[in-house]
C-alpha cells in the first residue's frame, strides 16, 4: 500500500544550480548604477560592493530569524535608503523589474537528471515546489520553469514571497499539503539545506531526502553528512528508487 501521495521539491541547488550568479549580480549592479547616475549620484564600485554585502546580511538576518523573505521592492528600498537617494517611483519600479527578471537574462542550469526523474515521479505522485525566493519572485521562477520545460510536472507552488513565510516555517509546507488534502506522513520533501528544507519537513513528520548533488565539490570524500533526512541523494537518477524504497518500507535500506 503506497504511503506517499505528495512530493514537494526545493528550487535552488535542488532543481537548478547557482550558475550565472556572478553575471546576474553584475547585471543588477549595472542597473542600480545607471539609475543612481541618472539622478546625479556618483557612487564608487567599492561602495556598491559594500552595499550588496550589507543587503545580503539584512536579507539573511530576516530569512533566518523571522522565517520570511523580503520582497524585491523592499530590497531596492534598502539600497535607496543606504545611499540616501531621492525617491522617484518610476525609477524604483524600473530597477525592481530588472532585479526580478535578471534570472531570465542570466539563467541557472537545470541539474542533470531532473527532467527524467520528474517524468517518472509525476506518474505516481502529486508534485509541488516549496521554495524561498530572493530577488526573483515566484511569478518569475514560474517563467523559468516553463522555459526549462518542467513546469507542467508541478500541480502547486509554495513560494515564500507569496505565502509570507520561509522554510522551515510549517506554513511553507502546509500550504501544499492542505491544497492536496494530504497528511504530512503521506508527503516527502526533497531539498539541500538541513536547517530549512530537512528540519522544516521533519518537524511536521514528513519524509525527507537531502539532495547533496550540487554540493559535492564542497564535501570531502570522507566527510560525513549529518542529517535528519530519511535518505541522502547525490544525483537525481537515484531519487525515484529512493522514494520507492521509502514508500514501500517507510525507510531506505541504506539508511
Amino acid at each position: 500500500m503506497s504511503k506517499i501521495k505528495v512530493v514537494t521539491i526545493d528550487f535552488w541547488n535542488t532543481l537548478f544550480d547557482s550558475s550565472n550568479g556572478i553575471e546576474r549580480n553584475e547585471h543588477r549592479i549595472k542597473k542600480l548604477k545607471s539609475a543612481f547616475e541618472s539622478i546625479g549620484l556618483e557612487i564608487s564600485d567599492s561602495d556598491y560592493e559594500k552595499a550588496m554585502q550589507d543587503a545580503w546580511e539584512y536579507f539573511n538576518n530576516i530569512w533566518r530569524n523571522e522565517q520570511r523573505t523580503i520582497s524585491t521592492r523592499d530590497a531596492i528600498q534598502f539600497f535607496w535608503n543606504y545611499f540616501q537617494a531621492p525617491v522617484i517611483e518610476e525609477l524604483i519600479e524600473d530597477v525592481v523589474d530588472t532585479f526580478e527578471k535578471s534570472i531570465l537574462v542570466h539563467p541557472p542550469t537545470l541539474i542533470e537528471g531532473v527532467p527524467e526523474a520528474l517524468e517518472s515521479l509525476s506518474k505516481k505522485f502529486k508534485l509541488a515546489i516549496v521554495s524561498d525566493t530572493g530577488f526573483s519572485p515566484g511569478s518569475i521562477l514560474r517563467e523559468l520553469l516553463k522555459i526549462s520545460g518542467i513546469y507542467n510536472y508541478f500541480s502547486y507552488f509554495s513560494f515564500s514571497n507569496e505565502t509570507g513565510v520561509a522554510k522551515p516555517h510549517p506554513k511553507a509546507f502546509l500550504s501544499v499539503l492542505n491544497h492536496f488534502n494530504c497528511e504530512p506522513q503521506n508527503a516527502l520533501h526533497i531539498g539541500d539545506i538541513e536547517e530549512t528544507d530537512i528540519q522544516g519537513a521533519k518537524n511536521l513528520q514528513m519524509f525527507a531526502i537531502r539532495f547533496i548533488g550540487n554540493h559535492l565539490d564542497f564535501l570531502n570524500e570522507d566527510s560525513e553528512v549529518h542529517t535528519l533526512a530519511d535518505a541522502i541523494a547525490t544525483s537525481w537518477n537515484e531519487i525515484p528508487q529512493i522514494i520507492d524504497e521509502i514508500d514501500s518500507n517507510g525507510h531506505t535500506e541504506s539508511h
